[in-house]
């Protein structure tokens, strides 16, 4: 995911927050993606080439470089929809999946 898609994930009252203190838990609570583990995100920092950006298992946003042996954090895929898919079946449950067309 993108840090921007944590962010939007979150209450349109956090949006006046800044991202690296969606920590609290009034923000966290109302996070649809927050999920209480350290996960990767594809955003790189401007720290460095190969610096990126995590959300912590707090919520919190902060970079890391890759080289620095988070290699056990969470990955999220995320895909973007087009216009032209559209929505098949399920209710995104285990036995009943979202299938799209």
């Amino acid at each position: 995911m993108y840090v921007s898609d944590y962010g939007f994930a979150a209450s349109n009252s956090a949006w006046t927050s800044n991202i690296s203190s969606y920590n609290s838990s009034s923000i966290t609570s109302n996070n649809w993606m927050y999920m209480g583990l350290t996960e990767w995100t594809i955003s790189r920092s401007s720290s460095g080439t190969d610096f990126v950006y995590i959300v912590g298992d707090s919520g919190h946003l902060n970079y890391v470089s890759v080289r620095s042996g988070y290699n056990t954090s969470a990955i999220r895929p995320v895909f973007y929809l087009t216009s032209d898919v559209t929505y098949v079946s399920g209710d995104g449950s285990i036995n009943s999946p979202i299938r799209i067309n």
